[in-house]
């Protein structure tokens, strides 16, 4: 069965790296966010047009510098009054369970990912030269060392994949991206009926100001609205009107009301830290897995995109991804 079709769109390519170790790397529960630090700062030795900006200036700089509107874009209004979702997500390597260190010793290979959103694609050359640069400065504990062995462009739906290494830091360009047409081919896929969510890293979705130790279909549907709206206002170049994302969100919202749901999930603590100023934030969430029955169909559209986007906070570091299990 299908589901409802909406005219949401944004262009997604998922970048994944296979990397060799060439010291040990050693990255904890945080690899995201170890991961994301590492990138920031090998794109800034040469992707900011204007290093040290004032940040008052910061939202007109963060418009048209490659690095910062990747990493730091600020709008003096957002949407819904929120700063603008990140057009970027990683994926860490993933560990049996969520709390481990990843460990990987000289010789072992490891596979990095990161999906560029919208307008973000023009940046793909910056991310491959970063990615490269992230080997020879280090990672994680230590400051692990890697090498980068193969780049692929990915399918994350349909799993097709494109070669794109040519030699260290730079990639042939992506031709491979995923559109709303491959979000509605995977719509075809699934029972409208019954649904089965999984939660690979920690998920942080927050209500009211408050987050919520375990997921419910409303303020997971809301929070995917949210995050697709953001994606669509800064990354697209003809967004719909916020009026219609309203009227859509508080209609889900409702039906999603009428759905029933078994939770099996537990939460994992998680921080990360700042070389830079020394302090730590939580960044933990839930993991395992949802199962979802009921009329669904309102709602496919939004949870294949969501395992293509992520949900929740902390989609930078790795957050916030989850697969629909069929």
């Amino acid at each position: 069965m299908t589901g409802t079709q909406t005219n949401f769109s944004v262009t997604v390519l998922h970048l994944r790296f296979l990397l060799q170790a060439e010291t040990v790397v050693h990255l904890g529960p945080q690899a995201g966010a170890q991961i994301r630090g590492a990138l920031g700062a090998a794109l800034k030795e040469f992707a900011c047009t204007s290093p040290g900006t004032n940040p008052r200036e910061l939202a007109e700089h963060s418009q048209h510098c490659p690095m910062c509107r990747l990493m730091h874009l600020e709008t003096q209004q957002g949407v819904r009054g929120m700063n603008p979702a990140r057009p970027f997500a990683v994926r860490p390597p993933l560990s049996v369970h969520p709390e481990q260190d990843r460990l990987f010793d000289r010789g072992d290979t490891f596979e990095l990912g990161i999906s560029l959103f919208g307008d973000a694609y023009d940046q793909v050359g910056y991310v491959a030269k970063a990615v490269h640069r992230m080997g020879q400065i280090g990672i994680g504990y230590g400051r692990g060392r890697f090498t980068v062995r193969d780049a692929q462009a990915v399918n994350l739906l349909d799993k097709t994949t494109q070669a794109l290494m040519q030699k260290p830091g730079v990639l042939s360009r992506p031709t491979l991206v995923q559109t709303a047409s491959d979000t509605r081919k995977m719509m075809k896929k699934l029972d409208a009926n019954r649904l089965r969510l999984r939660f690979l890293t920690p998920t942080t979705l927050t209500s009211n100001g408050q987050t919520q130790t375990h997921p419910d279909l409303p303020l997971l549907i809301g929070r995917l609205l949210e995050r697709c709206q953001s994606l669509e206002a800064y990354y697209t170049p003809a967004p719909q009107p916020a009026s219609q994302w309203r009227e859509r969100h508080l209609d889900l919202i409702e039906r999603a009301k009428q759905i029933r749901s078994l939770v099996n999930t537990r939460w994992v603590k998680v921080e990360s830290g700042s070389r830079r100023t020394t302090e730590r934030s939580a960044m933990g969430g839930f993991v395992g897995e949802m199962s979802l029955t009921g009329d669904l169909s309102p709602f496919l559209e939004w949870m294949v995109w969501g395992t293509i986007l992520h949900v929740g906070k902390n989609v930078v570091k790795g957050n916030g991804w989850y697969e629909i299990l069929t």
